[in-house]
């Protein structure tokens, strides 16, 4: 049974000069060998790749459900909780508190000119103020070369705000829900964060975008359709550092069912004909007649 979760929509202001929202459309892609029902919370490729975890698969067609409460050691990914679930021609997964870049802007030193500034600055009246272009030092996840100008920030108190105050991480996600029936499929989505500003996830039943160049660009509902007749749908695609590191939330993959064997005709034995009953005999007519008299 899917649990529904229902995406927190907030404003999208603080951010709209990071994210913004792309209809996209994904490519077929997979290989002509069949493969089995399976499904996966998450799974990373790149400078820090994650092994799919937890995965279940189905090579007989029966259900298979498996769960997880941490993933393997790695400084780029956490959840609370994972689970997997792939039977004949069906699959789903639930992923709940999922972190990426977590603590990512603690690591950052504020140069003493802009933390001076930011301890002066007037309560209000200063929106026009002009954020300086400062490098970042290392963030310590696979991101290019960042500076100040490219934080989700539009004006000087903005910033102070956010290095002042730094979310817990890069990227939040309350909990994805995804699952498959043959090839058809859908997700649910709770609350997102980026840099602790809460953004809308679109709800469409094709893929979506979010770029959020260049610190990642986030792909919702992204399916495929394979050559071999399964079909696949992941809930949360991200891409950090333009390629660097690609990160899969909730994948769910249905393969086509195999054909039910076509069962042998019975064989049976004519029955010798069954003979008519015999006619039953006429009931005799009594005659009259006159016997002659004799003596």
């Amino acid at each position: 049974m899917r649990r529904q979760l229902v995406p927190t929509i907030t404003t999208f202001a603080a951010v709209t000069g990071v994210v913004a929202f792309t209809l996209v459309a994904s490519a077929p892609v997979g290989n002509a060998a069949a493969r089995p029902s399976s499904a996966y919370a998450i799974s990373a490729e790149g400078q820090v790749p994650v092994a799919r975890t937890p995965y279940a698969e189905s090579l007989d067609g029966k259900r298979h459900t498996t769960s997880a409460l941490e993933l393997p050691k790695n400084p780029l990914i956490s959840l609370r909780a994972g689970t997997a679930t792939a039977g004949n021609d069906a699959a789903s997964v639930e992923l709940f508190d999922i972190t990426v870049g977590p603590n990512i802007l603690d690591q950052i030193k504020l140069p003493p000119d802009l933390k001076k500034s930011c301890d002066t600055l007037p309560a209000t009246g200063a929106d026009d103020l002009p954020i300086p272009k400062l490098p970042l030092p290392d963030l310590g996840i696979p991101l290019p070369d960042l500076s100040t100008i490219d934080l989700p920030v539009k004006n000087l108190p903005d910033l102070c705000k956010l290095l002042l105050t730094p979310p817990s991480s890069l990227l939040g996600i309350e909990g994805v829900n995804v699952w498959c029936s043959g090839d058809t499929g859908g997700v649910d989505i709770g609350a997102l964060t980026l840099l602790g500003q809460r953004i809308a996830v679109p709800t469409v039943k094709q893929s979506a975008s979010i770029p959020a160049a260049p610190l990642a660009t986030i792909t919702v509902n992204e399916q495929t359709k394979h050559p071999d007749g399964a079909f696949t749908i992941t809930g949360l695609t991200i891409n950090l550092g333009g390629g660097a590191e690609v990160i899969r939330l909730a994948s769910a993959t249905c393969a086509k069912p195999a054909a039910k064997p076509t069962p042998k005709p019975t064989t049976t034995h004519p029955q010798p004909p069954r003979e008519a009953p015999a006619p039953a005999a006429p009931v005799p007519t009594p005659v009259k007649t006159h016997h002659p008299v004799t003596g």
